[in-house]
């Protein structure tokens, strides 16, 4: 299948100017970044050792930034437009004017990436982390591949929705559950080891190694949460997307 990068260029173009007449398709990357700022200069400084418990204010604030970013912002970011566009059928538009759907799609996808990918950087000062104390690297190709998942996700409730109502609501539950681990995981350790294969949890287990001055390790389980997380969302996207297309009724 050939793709036009001319078509994947309109739509992009397309999308940057949507996106900058409608800002509070913004406003959750900015929320987060302005959320750890505030709640950084409110929380006490703690690390495990002074609270007696494994907790660190840099660690969760970095945490919950990124997830909040990556989970709600990916999620509605990507779902919400495509669930609009279906809602007033301005995309029979797009696919009468020969744009195929996969390049709908990647034109789409490339300006909410980098603004998830350029949000999960400017969050590292915010919290408090140090960019000495980070392995670059690893930290983007964890952040950006969760971010890719989350746009998948979204990808999936806007073309299995058929408006913005039914795709906010599908997206409720699972921006809560989401939004929920870092709590989760440091109140309870049973349920930790669980959301140890969400790749939330991956993303939290990231976050804690950074703050604790532990450094990060490349492992044999994030890289299979991750992964896996990427097929399976990928995989149901296709599928989705071939049984209801874009623009079905």
């Amino acid at each position: 299948m050939s793709l036009s990068l001319n078509k994947i260029n309109a739509v992009l173009q397309l999308r940057l100017k949507l996106m900058l007449s409608n800002l509070s398709l913004l406003f959750t990357p900015i929320f987060a970044i302005g959320f750890v700022i505030i709640m950084g200069s409110l929380l006490p400084n703690l690390d495990g050792g002074e609270a007696g418990a494994p907790f660190s204010t840099s660690g969760f604030l970095l945490s919950f930034g990124l997830i909040f970013n990556i989970a709600i912002g990916g999620i509605s970011m990507s779902s919400s437009p495509i669930a609009e566009e279906k809602e007033k059928h301005t995309l029979r538009v797009l696919m009468t004017s020969s744009v195929k759907g996969v390049e709908y799609f990647i034109g789409s996808m490339i300006p909410l990436l980098v603004i998830l990918v350029a949000t999960n950087i400017l969050l590292i000062p915010a919290s408090g982390v140090a960019f000495n104390d980070i392995p670059l690297p690893a930290y983007l190709v964890i952040t950006t591949l969760a971010s890719l998942i989350s746009i998948l996700i979204g990808y999936i409730i806007g073309t299995y929705a058929k408006n913005q109502a039914q795709a906010s609501l599908i997206s409720t539950p699972i921006l809560i559950t989401l939004t929920s681990i870092p709590v989760l995981k440091i109140f309870n350790e049973n349920l930790a080891e669980i959301l140890n294969y969400t790749y939330g949890g991956v993303i939290a287990n990231l976050s804690d190694a950074l703050a604790a001055d532990r450094g990060y390790q490349w492992n044999v389980t994030d890289v299979s949460v991750l992964a896996a997380w990427f097929i399976a969302t990928l995989g149901l996207f296709i599928y989705i997307y071939k049984k209801n297309g874009l623009d079905s009724d």
